[in-house]
């Protein structure tokens, strides 16, 4: 499996793995990622709308629908606002009052942005709430399984150096393919 997925990351290159001297050293099966890691994940994603670097006690408290609902109040609030800077334009054009024309459509504007920001915001928030209850239903569910492995490799990106690395690798939910690689150093 390794030593396909690494052939499938050189071609893109235009290189054959078998040029780069590629010698798998040690991999072995660490664990399993199952369908409640990944609805954590998401509800974790989903905390970040609310507050950067959320708590664990906010993560499992905090409500998709709590969210939801104080966001379809600011996207109102944001309407309301729009109807009134747009009657504002009017009247200014009205009276002839070029400096409060200028001023009312830079407010309309701004207004339009936020509305816009929110409306993205909560369309995320509902495919976060979609992604998260599908796991949620069958948290037991086995998605991927994840090894550790130590491979080296000719790098003709590096002058041809030959280097090691160690990576976690996760597979397809058939277990049969590597779809993800992750330096140790990173995760």
């Amino acid at each position: 499996m390794l030593y396909a997925y690494q052939q499938e990351n050189v071609s893109y290159l235009n290189f054959d793995l078998k040029d780069l001297d590629f010698n798998i050293l040690n991999i072995e099966r660490v664990g399993e990622v199952k369908a409640a890691d990944s609805a954590r994940y998401f509800k974790k994603e989903f905390a970040k709308f609310w507050k950067n670097n959320p708590e664990e006690t906010l993560i499992d408290t905090l409500s998709f629908d709590f969210v939801k609902n104080t966001i379809d109040i600011s996207i109102a609030y944001q309407d309301t606002l729009i109807d009134l800077y747009n009657e504002s334009v009017l009247n200014a054009i009205r009276r002839g009052d070029y400096y409060q024309e200028l001023e009312s459509e830079r407010k309309y504007d701004k207004a339009v942005d936020e509305k816009l920001s929110l409306t993205k915001t909560l369309s995320e928030i509902r495919m976060l709430e979609y992604q998260y209850n599908k796991f949620a239903k069958k948290p037991d569910s086995i998605l991927s399984a994840k090894y550790k492995a130590r491979y080296s490799m000719i790098n003709p990106l590096v002058s041809d150096i030959k280097q090691t690395f160690d990576a976690y690798f996760y597979t397809d939910n058939t277990k049969e393919k590597f779809i993800k690689e992750v330096d140790v150093n990173k995760e």
